[in-house]
């Protein structure tokens, strides 16, 4: 399969796992309405000098989700058995697509905020996304919850 169908396949599936999945965000924001609290479950504002939006969750909206990260590492790799020096790696699970096929991540920002970037991906192999721009080593990427976050950041689940 090559990379371009590889990245629509990506992309749908993502889409399709927001829209089940965000279901539990929402539904956690309802619960809070009916009783009394009528706080959200997720903030989502935007971001100065990006297109994308801050998401930030309440505490217990990030433990019923259990939103996990991991560090953006920086890794020796090697392509076509060469050398191709240090490379930004992360996991799978943390890359998402947008409706054009644009790949994006989640990156930890303040306590319990979230925000979205975009990031250029070099190769991948069967562990690790190598990535040529858009993050930085050390940062948190978000690896469990993603599909939440996307539908949190879009509304997918939202007026339901």
């Amino acid at each position: 399969m090559n990379m371009q169908r590889r990245n629509k396949l990506a992309i749908a599936v993502s889409l399709v796992v927001a829209g089940f999945l965000m279901l539990p965000v929402h539904g956690l924001a309802a619960e809070d309405e009916e009783e009394g609290g009528g706080d959200e479950a997720v903030q989502v504002e935007d971001t100065p000098g990006t297109d994308a939006k801050t998401l930030t969750f309440t505490e217990e909206a990030l433990a019923h989700l259990d939103v996990q990260t991991e560090p953006v590492r920086e890794l020796q790799v090697t392509r076509l058995g060469e050398s191709a020096g240090p490379r930004l790696a992360i996991p799978h699970s943390a890359m998402t697509y947008d409706a054009h096929g644009h790949p994006w991540v989640y990156v930890k920002g303040a306590t319990d905020s979230f925000l979205r970037k975009s990031v250029e991906i070099d190769f991948m192999d069967g562990d690790y996304i190598y990535l040529t721009r858009g993050l930085e080593a050390g940062e948190e990427v978000v690896t469990v919850g993603v599909p939440e976050m996307q539908g949190a950041e879009f509304g997918v689940g939202e007026g339901e």
